[in-house]
């Protein structure tokens, strides 16, 4: 059956892949995607975290039995890990087209290189730490949040501050130099 997991999750990222170039494709910004993407991601990792109050059971029938709650966690679980993996094939086509389009191209790897050092940190607290499963996952859920509010604020930064509404038309990269410049557009 791993077999069949692992391809499963190779599906779902690739659908994610097509799901974005289909929306870029419509003229859909990947600033504006990014945000759904982050939000989506956010409450599957909440359903990996609570499988069982999230409609777990809802699958019981009479007394409970505790192997059909299980085996409807595990589903739940299941589930929400597929469309993480979706979430994960949108994020980094979605990703780089942003990045490519924000960073500036003089101080791309010593940007990028900055923001590796609190990445690796995160990773080195979660493995010397002894995190369950719940928190392991709840944890992910709230920085995924967080990432998702800070990309509305990135859109509605570059939106308002070009007047047409919306980011992604090739005008980040003037914003965000005015802005660490401390000039305002």
């Amino acid at each position: 059956p791993f077999g069949w997991i692992f391809s499963t999750f190779m599906v779902c990222c690739m659908l994610g892949t097509i799901a974005f170039s289909r929306l870029s494709d419509a003229g859909v910004s990947a600033s504006k995607c990014l945000a759904g993407i982050l939000a989506l991601a956010s409450l599957s990792c909440v359903a990996m975290a609570f499988p069982y109050s999230s409609g777990g059971n809802m699958g019981v029938v009479g007394g409970g039995d505790s192997a059909a709650i299980t085996t409807s966690a595990n589903t739940l679980q299941y589930i929400g890990m597929l469309v993480y993996e979706f979430c994960i094939g949108f994020y980094y086509p979605a990703m780089g087209t942003v990045k490519g389009t924000i960073v500036p191209e003089h101080q791309r790897a010593a940007i990028y290189n900055v923001f590796r050092l609190p990445l690796n940190l995160l990773v080195l607290v979660y493995l010397v730490g002894d995190f369950s499963t719940e928190v392991s996952f709840l944890a992910n859920a709230i920085l995924l949040l967080v990432a998702c509010v800070l990309q509305i604020r990135i859109v509605r930064g570059v939106g308002g501050d070009s007047g047409k509404g919306g980011g992604g038309s090739g005008n980040e990269i003037g914003v965000v130099e005015s802005k660490v410049k401390g000039h305002d557009s």
